[in-house]
């Protein structure tokens, strides 16, 4: 099996990303301190203003729960080997099945919680105020129509109740305002997507340019569906918790990082603007 050189972070800042002042939190976000139990860690010589540095952060919240640098490519409790171990317990053995895992990682219609979020963001965009109740009998009638088994049905009612306690649990904890919803899962992808990114780069499964245009396509995905850290925050959570068996386990086990994230002084989220789509470009 060939062997890459495992790449590393290290750019020429061509265009700064960084506001002239901290970015402030949101009025929605002045608490969220009380959830915050972790530090940011930052690798010095790693990108620290750059676009790619933008798309490290959107994998920065898995990195502050094994508390490593959230802007480097390396994992200090891994090597190489042990990161093809890891990958191939993934089903991940090549670069081709490590180029396919990032696919996957960035597909906007993966399974079921993206359909029945989907539908209800659909509705949202009437103008209407989408109640739970009216968002499952909607649901109910499409399957109905679609002809859809009772096991549809009843996975449907298991996501939407799932979905209304992790809006509640979202809005008690600042991390939305009171009566935004989320509207996907999009951003907890995109933080596996640049885990996936980093892994490859590790293993060697992954050289340079390719690693480099998984992380510019991963953040010219979350400038597609969000518009600021708080959005994708949320949406991170919410994935979490509507993959776990236990949602609100999932969702608490997730808080403590998107809020360290989100009101650390030092934490790329309070320090970098938010990616947009107007500035992408993926330079040779």
């Amino acid at each position: 099996m060939d062997q890459h050189p495992v790449p590393r972070p290290e750019l020429t800042v061509e265009r700064r990303h960084v506001a002239p002042a901290q970015i402030a939190l949101p009025g929605s976000a002045q608490h969220l301190g009380a959830y915050a139990s972790s530090t940011v860690v930052v690798d010095p010589d790693g990108p620290l203003y750059d676009e790619v540095a933008q798309a490290l952060a959107l994998g920065a919240a898995a990195r502050v729960e094994r508390q490593q640098a959230w802007n480097a490519l390396t994992f200090d409790d891994a090597t190489p080997y042990s990161a093809r171990v890891f990958l191939a317990r993934q089903g991940v053995n090549c670069t081709g099945d490590w180029a396919a895992a990032v696919g996957d990682a960035l597909n906007p219609d993966a399974g079921d919680i993206d359909l029945v979020l989907g539908f209800r963001a659909e509705m949202m965009r009437s103008g209407e105020t989408v109640t739970v109740g009216l968002w499952r009998d909607a649901m109910h009638r499409w399957l109905a129509e679609d002809g859809q088994t009772p096991e549809a049905h009843d996975a449907v009612d298991r996501i939407i109740g799932a979905v209304a306690d992790i809006d509640e649990a979202i809005t008690e904890t600042g991390l939305l305002a009171p009566g935004i919803k989320v509207r996907d899962i999009v951003g907890h992808r995109i933080s596996w997507a640049v885990t996936v990114a980093r892994w490859g780069a590790y293993s060697g499964y992954g050289d340079y340019a390719a690693v480099r245009q998984t992380l510019l396509a991963a953040r010219d995905v979350a400038a597609g569906h969000f518009v600021d850290w708080n959005e994708f925050a949320a949406s991170v959570v919410a994935g979490a918790a509507l993959n776990d068996d236990d949602p609100r386990a999932g969702f608490d086990a997730a808080l403590p990082h998107v809020a360290t994230l989100l009101t650390a002084p030092d934490s790329p989220w309070r320090n970098l603007e938010f990616p947009t789509g107007t500035d992408f470009a993926l330079r040779p």
